[in-house]
């Protein structure tokens, strides 16, 4: 077995922090990515000539890239230099998003979408185990917790940077300062990241896949797996419609109020601590409150008419999710080699945005039928399933 990074020499706590900050920075931003249009869906339908429901294609579309580019990355992750890989997916960020920002077409701009997508992908996924490396093992869920809360930052930076600057320079100008930052980012983590050697070179990358693919019907990752799809199903399908009811009749908000009401989400930094919290409590002791936490907060947030409450509910949702999202990636790093780290993580976060993709597709058309109280019944039931599944998990648990 490797030995993790943080254990290999002796190092300064100055430098530990500075790679741990800018792995989570870096990861932070490449999420922004999948998420920033989502807050100028009503800007996009303008610049397309497009109905503002139809613009809701350009979401559907990275995040499900941005999924689905997680199957093929984890084990490349595993085989090659976190460094070099994460380096790469910025650099491609750069140069799609300066592309997104050029182009007139929606159908050219759903290609720069999709691109975008599995670019962002190759940052977290090669940020995630590099991590779990770099972590001293009494800190893990604390380090784990730390970089998801950054990717669940990501999701709040993306919509409200985009939402905001949006309503000052315009969504292209954004684009293309994101297209830049993207670019210095590249440069810095390649010179300050430790390059790692490849730590499953010696399996082989097909063999590699092999022991993904068996991670997937191994019934004790299969169920935390299908947890995070459940939750994420619930949790980014209300997002995700949110936008319509806010910037609709009984709110009319503009895109850059979009973008401030999502400020409440910034409560996912609460993932660092929940995960220290569970080394002393246990997981499911923290799991389970979460997913009851969520579920309220999608109570608050989709039956209520004023504002406060609205943001109450954001901040519950938010709260909920992020308490118990990365303790779903704590206990698969309990039940597979780290030397598998990347692969497990890829395929755990596949199956959560993957959750939140086939969402936004498929509440489509339970919008159309029965408006913003359909999404919030159907993001219910979701949630609801995560905590069963949860529950079932902590008895098989306790009943060995």
């Amino acid at each position: 077995m490797s030995i993790p990074y943080g254990e290999q020499q002796p190092k300064k706590v100055d430098k530990l922090l500075l790679r741990m900050g800018t792995a989570c920075l870096v990861t932070m931003l490449a999420v922004a990515t999948v998420f920033m249009n989502q807050a100028v869906f009503s800007d996009l339908a303008v610049s397309f000539s497009l109905a503002v429901q139809d613009a809701r294609f350009s979401f559907s579309v990275i995040s499900l890239c941005y999924a689905l580019a997680y199957f093929f990355v984890g084990p490349f992750v595993d085989s090659f230099n976190p460094r070099t890989v994460a380096t790469m997916g910025l650099v491609l960020l750069s140069l799609l998003l300066g592309w997104a920002s050029l182009v007139h077409d929606y159908s050219l701009f759903l290609v720069s979408m999709g691109m975008t997508g599995v670019a962002a992908a190759i940052v977290p996924a090669a940020m995630i185990p590099y991590v779990t490396f770099l972590a001293p093992v009494k800190k893990l869920g604390a380090y784990i917790g730390a970089v998801v809360a950054s990717a669940t930052l990501g999701i709040i930076v993306g919509r409200v940077s985009l939402g905001v600057l949006t309503d000052v320079v315009g969504w292209r100008t954004t684009y293309g300062v994101f297209a830049v930052v993207f670019a210095c980012l590249a440069v810095w983590t390649f010179r300050l990241l430790e390059g790692g050697s490849g730590r499953g070179m010696e399996t082989g990358l097909a063999k590699q896949y092999g022991n993904m693919l068996r991670l997937l019907v191994r019934p004790a990752t299969a169920l935390v797996f299908f947890t995070g799809f459940c939750l994420f199903f619930g949790f980014l399908g209300a997002v995700t419609f949110l936008t319509y009811r806010l910037t609709g009749p009984a709110f009319g908000f503009t895109s850059g109020q979009v973008g401030y009401i999502s400020f409440a989400g910034f409560i996912a930094i609460v993932a660092p601590f929940a995960g220290g919290l569970a080394q002393r409590v246990g997981v499911y002791r923290v799991v389970l409150p979460g997913l009851l936490i969520c579920l309220a907060g999608l109570q608050c947030m989709g039956w209520s008419l004023s504002v406060p409450f609205v943001a109450l509910g954001i901040f519950l949702v938010f709260l909920g999710t992020y308490s118990c999202q990365p303790l779903l990636l704590f206990l698969i790093s309990r039940l597979i080699p780290r030397e598998s780290m990347g692969s497990a993580s890829s395929l755990y976060i596949l199956f959560c945005i993957g959750g939140g993709s086939v969402a936004s597709i498929a509440l489509g058309g339970v919008w159309d039928g029965y408006g913003w109280p359909g999404i919030v019944r159907a993001c219910t039931a979701s949630v609801t399933l995560a905590l069963v599944i949860a529950g079932v998990m902590w008895a098989r648990e306790k009943g060995k």
